[in-house]
């Protein structure tokens, strides 16, 4: 009996953007080791078996990111009106979006630097996984999300630049509420 681990991974790119796949089967060819050709037959049945299940994968992974085709361009969005939180200047950097030259890749930018394209498909699942974490339904996380960034939005509304400092605040809230071992 021989013990055979397959590994397979697959990298796929899109708009500048990437997502790795890997798979490691593991399994007992159950054949005489004096067959070689047995036991390379059998070891390619277990690829073939590891290549199958990594398409579908990617296939998944492919149907899920195609329904989510808002990152392809950005929205045109109307400038908010400017809105001040409670004690913090978070809104200002925000406040002339439309204005703004945007750079070759269609992301527009501000003086400071600062990204005002929309927020990726990873920030805006991770923000929902951060509200499930912190027992919050979708429009108490928006609520938050809305006090954070000091003006009223949805989730798929943010900026890169909102959904990081939103992202920031939630983690550290998390890791204010969770007990230390």
């Amino acid at each position: 009996m021989l013990k055979v681990n397959v590994g397979l991974s697959r990298k796929v790119s899109k708009d500048y953007n990437s997502t790795g796949f890997s798979l490691n089967l593991e399994g007992e060819v159950c054949v005489p080791l004096d067959d070689p050709e047995m036991v390379i037959e059998k070891i390619k049945e277990l690829y073939d078996l590891a290549e199958e299940s990594l398409d579908q994968q990617v296939a998944r992974y492919e149907e899920h990111s195609a329904i989510a085709t808002r990152d392809a361009a950005p929205p045109s969005r109307p400038a908010p009106a400017p809105q001040r939180s409670s004690g913090t200047d978070r809104t200002t950097r925000n406040s002339s979006r439309l204005t703004q030259p945007r750079t070759g890749n269609g992301h527009t930018r501000n003086s400071n630097g600062g990204d005002f394209s929309a927020a990726t498909n990873k920030q805006i699942q991770y923000l929902l996984t951060l509200g499930k974490r912190l027992g919050l339904t979708t429009p108490q996380l928006e609520q938050r999300v809305g006090q954070i960034v000091g003006r009223e939005v949805g989730l798929y509304d943010l900026t890169k630049d909102e959904a990081g400092i939103v992202l920031d605040e939630l983690t550290a809230e998390g890791k204010a509420n969770t007990p230390q071992r």
